[in-house]
């Protein structure tokens, strides 16, 4: 087994490696395979079965103590998260008891206050004896948290949903009756006014009436502040019975975690009881073996004491034996006082422990005693219960005097319930109106819809024509094509021509510059008797396929001075040198776009003795003079304008041809120094891992040699042992047979302790029956104060702010509506464009797309010469896409089902073989089933 295990490893390791080296040899990066060689681990000479034995031991034994260790880890780790989880229970539990206590008061106080108005539904008198089933079944013992623990996920989502009905039905039914209540009250009010105002008019008529109406709004204010009194007591006694309750409830959550601790102590208790009955029978073994050892140490005593008498009979060293027999037997007395005294203290140390179990225990028990029983005496005494028997007798007595109110509200009640059903009436009319409307809306809704289909209809009918238009385009633009062809054939011819003509132009320049000198001579000597004005014709024709370059001359004119006129003259020839100039050194790819450019200036340069000449033989006027500066001036700055836009152009078209062979230079040598770093970054971590693996083995090598040298020793030691152990179990079979003596007598000792335990607890079933009693009459108290308590104050205000709040939801909902039509014509908008855009844009990806492909082809075809060459370059692509990316050789035909990679059949079954049973690519691990051959066309 042991010999499996290492070998499975070590085919693993190789397997790792295999693939290590596997995703290094498909890296793009390094084109040659690597393999790492280990040199094999040494073991030492095996003599025997028993060693390798030894040895399997060995490593059986290091492989335990470190999964011991990760278990203790694992243990610890565990431990720390049970006590987090105890303390959120702890918290959790104190919320639940909470929210429970507050909306049980809160179901309460709305039932008294629906009680108390006579409005309460046969429904929820249903919801309220299921409410009552749950409140008896948790004062009969039953806590909330235990009740929780019972029920199942699904029973307590069922008992919460009918929980949060019943509280939203009562809720409802108590504002319908506040807003009743307040609509009463304002119509009596109006019903007084009137009155008064009745009774003023009849003032008049009878001397009597102003008397009586005095003694009735005397006995009405009186009859009003008494109310108002009694109110004000009773919201007081109601606060005080609210907290007194809120406080009972909270001392019984508490006493219910304190039973559940409790509980938890008597486990403790009786696990502690266990390990005390334990060390009680250790204890009494050890007595017995102590017995043993010393009757064992006595014979030996004797035997030492005899076979000194008889070497001393035979001569032999009698001396040096007995002064050995005395240094033993005094280091034995010694060891023996020394036990004696650790037993001693033991057994003080267990006395101590077995005192406080039993005072701890008696404390216990007394707490239970006391938790359980309450004696009526001090529950009489205490004070909540005198205050409570005092507002008991006060609101007995409130509720006598309410009982007669009643009956005057329900007088009253009558006349309101007329007024509600006129109001329904008025509420219905209402309703049909609002639906009448919504009807007219819904039939607009479908014209608009209708509308949007014919809409779509005819942007589908379009886009059929489109395709078919663009189906008919499909010769033009073949036609356009063969066009194009031709026109580029025509450019390359043209571009022939330019370059005939470029050295035309410098012929003309040449002579140009020696008229120019030749004309500066005459000026030289007749500027007296005329002026010269140089006139520069410039015509721009159009290039072949976008560039329109023109070279224009200076026009110098005459300005009043010699000076002006020598300055106009030198600026226009710097300009044509400088631009001269800067064609010189072209490359015969912009000569080629400059084609067209030249020929206006060959024209110019030979248009100018004609021009000068003509302005020297014809007779100048001060007028016509001055008529043509004007002129020759605005032409002189168009067309310098023109010049420097024309070098602009040239230049930033030598430099961006310059700059793009030099980028693609500057491209390829960064590529090749990033590769190159990262082949010598992997190097440098290959050689960094080796030696750190060269030194990890010398390492474990020297710690194993260190190991096998302590296991012998401890070998030996362990023989030592092992015999004196085979003499101490011969002893100990004798020891059994006392042991099991001893161990009858227990269980009989045991069986007396069940039996009284077993009476113990008929005693304890009895004292919850008790309890139970006891916390059904207290539900029942509770259930009567509850009825007596009283909140109208409280639910006028609230009446009041739901009312504010039933009005700004009421602004709110038109706010909403007028919002709500706004965005649906905006969505209804935003939904046609995007129709349309979306329409566009699948258009314009069609177009790109084709356009792409055009590129593509375009850009193979300037790299490549020959089509030819396209074609085989697509087909060299099209081959290393078929080859195996492992051997690089063969075809591929066969794929693995787990990660879907294909490869050649003949290296998934080669390392199928070898046992490196994973994908080169992705390192997913496959079986003899996971891969099979398929046939590519």
């Amino acid at each position: 087994m042991t010999k499996r295990s290492l070998a499975s490893e070590d085919s693993d390791d190789d397997e790792i490696q295999a693939s290590s080296s596997e995703a290094r040899i498909d890296s793009p990066q390094t084109k040659k395979r690597r393999f790492v060689e280990f040199e094999p681990v040494r073991i030492c000479s095996i003599a025997s079965v028993k060693e390798i034995e030894h040895k399997v031991l060995r490593a059986q034994h290091y492989k335990l103590c470190e999964r011991f260790r990760y278990k203790q880890k694992i243990q610890q780790e565990l431990e720390k998260r049970i006590e987090e989880f105890e303390r959120r229970q702890v918290q959790d539990d104190a919320v639940n008891c909470i929210i429970n206590r507050y909306w049980n008061r809160l179901d309460a106080d709305i039932q008294l206050l629906l009680q108390r108005f006579g409005e309460e539904t046969p429904q929820l008198q249903l919801d309220t004896e299921i409410k009552e089933e749950t409140t008896s079944s948790l004062s009969q013992g039953k806590h909330f948290l235990n009740l929780l623990a019972q029920w199942s996920c699904d029973e307590l989502d069922d008992k919460m949903k009918q929980r949060v009905e019943f509280s939203q039905r009562a809720i409802a039914k108590l504002l319908l009756t506040c807003a009743r209540i307040s609509e009463r009250n304002s119509r009596l009010c109006d019903l007084l006014k009137d009155s008064c105002n009745n009774e003023n008019k009849m003032v008049d008529d009878s001397d009597q009436s102003p008397k009586i109406s005095e003694e009735l709004q005397s006995y009405a204010t009186s009859v009003f502040e008494e109310n108002a009194s009694q109110r004000k007591l009773v919201n007081e006694l109601q606060t005080e019975n609210h907290r007194l309750s809120i406080q009972f409830s909270s001392y019984d959550d508490k006493i219910a975690l304190m039973e559940s601790k409790v509980e938890t102590l008597n486990n403790e208790i009786e696990d502690l009881r266990c390990q005390l009955l334990k060390s009680m029978r250790r204890e009494e073994k050890l007595d017995f073996r102590l017995a043993e050892y010393i009757k064992k140490e006595n014979r030996l005593q004797v035997e030492e004491a005899k076979s000194v008498v008889t070497q001393i009979e035979n001569g032999a060293i009698a001396e040096e034996v007995a002064s050995l027999s005395k240094s033993k037997l005094e280091e034995l007395q010694q060891d023996l006082e020394i036990q004696t005294d650790l037993a001693n203290n033991r057994l003080t140390e267990l006395k101590e422990i077995t005192e406080r179990n039993k005072s701890l225990s008696a404390e216990v028990e007394c707490c239970k005693m006391k938790m359980k029983y309450i004696s009526p005496d001090d529950i009489k005494n205490s004070n909540e219960y005198q205050s409570l028997q005092t507002s008991f007798s006060a609101l007995f007595e409130d509720c006598k005097l309410q009982k007669k109110e009643i009956e005057d509200l329900r007088h009253a009640n009558t006349q309101i319930k007329q007024f509600f059903e006129e109001r329904i009436s008025s509420m219905q009319i209402d309703e049909t109106t609002a639906l009448e409307r919504f009807q007219q809306t819904v039939c607009e809704l479908d014209n608009d819809l209708n509308l949007a289909r014919k809409e779509y209809e005819n942007v589908c009918v379009d886009y059929e024509v489109n395709t078919i238009s663009k189906e008919q385009s499909i010769p033009i633009q073949e036609q356009v094509n063969s066009l194009m062809n031709t026109l580029s054939t025509q450019n390359t011819q043209l571009k022939q021509e330019v370059a005939r003509l470029k050295r035309k132009c410098q012929e003309a320049f040449e002579q140009l510059n020696t008229c120019n000198k030749d004309l500066e001579g005459e000026r030289r000597l007749n500027n007296d008797n005329y002026l010269v004005i140089k006139l520069e014709e410039n015509s721009s024709l159009p290039l072949n396929s976008t560039q329109h370059h023109q070279i224009p001359s200076d026009h110098s004119s005459p300005v009043n001075s010699e000076n002006t006129h020598n300055s106009n003259a030198m600026d226009g020839q710097t300009e044509i040198s400088s631009f001269i100039k800067k064609e010189e050194p072209m490359d015969v790819s912009s000569q080629n776009g400059d084609d067209h450019s030249n020929k206006p200036n060959v024209s110019t340069s030979g248009n100018r003795p004609d021009s000068s000449n003509s302005v020297s033989s014809r007779p100048c006027t001060p007028a016509d003079v001055g008529a043509e500066l004007s002129r020759l001036r605005l032409e002189r700055d168009r067309f310098k304008e023109k010049l420097r836009q024309f070098a602009r152009t040239d230049l930033h078209e030598k430099r961006k041809y310059w700059t793009e062979e030099q980028k693609r230079k500057l491209k390829h040598l960064e590529e090749q120094c990033e590769r190159l770093r990262r082949e010598l970054q992997s190097a440098k971590q290959e050689e960094d891992g080796l030696m750190q693996e060269m030194e990890s083995i010398g390492q474990a090598f020297e710690e194993l040699q260190e190991q096998n040298k302590k296991l012998l020793e401890q070998l030996r030691e362990k023989e030592d042992v092992n015999l004196k152990l085979m003499a101490e179990r011969i002893r100990s079979t004798q020891a059994q047979k006392k042991m099991k003596d001893e161990k009858d007598l227990l269980s009989k000792t045991i069986q007396s302790m069940e039996n009284q335990l077993a009476a113990k607890m008929l005693l304890c079933q009895k004292l919850e029956e008790k309890e139970r009693i006891m916390t059904e009459q207290r539900g029942t108290l509770e259930h009567e104060m509850r009825i007596r308590e009283q909140h109208n104050e409280s639910l006028k205000k609230k009446a009041s702010e739901f009312s504010q709040l039933s009005t700004d939801l009421k602004l709110r909902l038109e706010r909403l509506d007028v919002q709500f039509n706004e965005l649906r014509e905006n969505v209804i908008k935003k939904a046609s464009t995007h129709e349309a855009d979306a329409n566009k844009i699948k258009r314009l990806e069609e177009e790109k797309s084709s356009m792409k492909r055009k590129l593509d082809r375009a850009k193979k075809m300037e790299k490549l010469e020959n089509v030819d060459q396209v074609i085989q370059e697509e087909n060299r692509i099209l081959r290393e896409s078929l080859t195996c990316p492992s051997c690089k050789v063969r075809r591929k035909n066969a794929i693995l089902e787990k990660c879907h990679h294909v490869f050649c059949f003949e290296c998934i079954r080669q390392r199928y073989d070898n046992r490196r049973r994973k994908c080169p690519k992705c390192n997913a691990a496959f079986g003899a089933n996971d891969y099979h051959r398929i046939y590519l066309e």
